[in-house]
């Protein structure tokens, strides 16, 4: 048995690695660990390098053999998991096993070029490992010990296989709609959801903050007392991983206060006509007034209604300097540029007074709309599609409905 094929790579890694008795010395930086290979990963390794069967698709990162299909697979639920192993059966003798990856993949996925990019983090567990160990420099350094399993990242995987190599068509061809079958099973029967990592085409389930955390400075008690619903509606979005979900709770903070608002409005309408003196229950007079009530009644429209939110709680000035501060923090017009096709329609965003709270509201209440249908007058293509690049115009816009929310919970807050 060789360890050469392995050894190469890792030292085209830029790692100084030496063979020894039961495993090897790898030395990354000054991080000195000793890795134990025990016999039946010698025996993989001897395996893999020897066979030529084995394909893979760095860019969808499937691994395909004569037999088998194995799909990289992404949890997206919450719940607890470590080693889950599911496993399905067909009439033909075809089986679908959900579990940690295979000692076959895992070496192919090390073998491509996306583990080099990725190879930075195992450096930085390498390293973090040999510190905690070596705390003081100067001293007597103790190797540290490590397994082979850490020298890779824990992936699950969805293999599809069947008893005879299939004609006509590859194998990962024949394995995809049964393997999405059974995920779909999973979630269905056993509260577990799954999506095979390259049907995710978003750039990343966790939106991005629009600011960084003030860690420096010691916590307040706020003087402040905060809605209830508000604030729950708030948690729900700040621990959401998918942007859709987040994007919604944040206006659902906007949308709470939609009748209080409009009915303050016309309550302030209908007083300035009723408590004037010369006020007489007239035909000139209740015309006027029933004109004052529907030209102040906008509970027909949303659009209306989250405009008068935004324009009661939201200082304009305020969101004016957040958004210029925001896209000079990236480096890019990212809202201001020009017109942007949102979900099938084009929306101004300008800067100026009277219109940046307008354009804001217009543009939340369109995306909102793209995000609670799922089929509208657009085309199918311009519709929201959870981890499709959909997802990433709803992340853009959530840093701008995330302070509109939060200026509306302190407006609104009690002291």
């Amino acid at each position: 048995m060789s360890l050469t094929h392995f050894v190469k790579r890792l030292t085209d890694l830029g790692c100084n690695v030496e063979v020894v008795d039961d495993g090897i010395s790898l030395e990354v930086g000054e991080a000195v660990t000793f890795i134990r290979i025990d016999d039946e990963w010698k025996d993989a390794i001897e395996r893999f390098y020897k066979a030529r069967q084995y394909k893979f698709d760095s860019e969808r990162r499937i691994l395909t053999s004569n037999k088998s299909a194995e799909f990289l697979v992404v949890r997206l639920d919450p719940g607890f998991f470590y080693k889950v192993e599911h496993e399905f059966s067909g009439a033909k003798e075809n089986t679908v096993l959900i579990t940690q990856a295979s000692k076959e993949y895992l070496l192919s996925y090390f073998e491509s070029d996306r583990y080099e990019r990725l190879f930075e983090r195992i450096k930085d567990r390498i390293a973090r490992r040999y510190y905690r160990r070596n705390p003081v420099q100067g001293g007597r350094t103790r190797q540290v010990r490590m397994f082979i399993e850490d020298l890779f990242f824990r992936f699950h995987t969805a293999t599809y296989t069947v008893k005879r190599k299939p004609r006509n068509k590859t194998i990962d061809e024949v394995a995809i709609e049964p393997v999405k079958a059974c995920l779909f099973s999973l979630a269905h029967k056993k509260d577990e959801s799954w999506e095979l990592s390259h049907e995710i085409k978003s750039k990343g389930l966790i939106y991005p903050k629009s600011d960084d955390e003030d860690g420096e400075e010691g916590l307040v008690i706020p003087r402040a007392s905060y809605q209830d619903s508000v604030v729950t509606y708030y948690k729900v979005a700040k621990s959401s991983q998918f942007p859709s979900q987040a994007f919604l709770s944040y206006y659902h903070i906007l949308e709470f206060y939609f009748l209080r608002v409009s009915d303050e409005e016309l309550f302030s309408a209908v007083s300035a006509q009723l408590n004037d003196p010369d006020f007489k229950c007239s035909y000139k007079n209740v015309t006027k007034l029933l004109a004052a009530i529907k030209r102040n009644d906008n509970t027909s429209s949303e659009k209306e209604m989250l405009f008068s939110v935004l324009k009661k709680y939201v200082s304009e000035q305020e969101f004016i300097e957040f958004v210029t501060d925001f896209e000079d923090g990236l480096g890019e017009k990212i809202y201001t540029k020009s017109k942007e096709t949102i979900f099938g329609e084009r929306f101004p965003f300008k800067l100026e007074k009277g219109h940046a709270i307008n354009n804001a509201s217009t543009v939340i209440k369109h995306i909102r709309n793209a995000l609670v249908h799922s089929s509208d007058k657009y085309n199918r293509e311009d519709c929201f599609l959870p981890l499709s690049e959909s997802e990433d115009v709803v992340v853009k816009y959530i840093p701008i409905v995330k302070f509109l929310a939060e200026k509306v919970i302190f407006a609104t807050a009690s002291t």
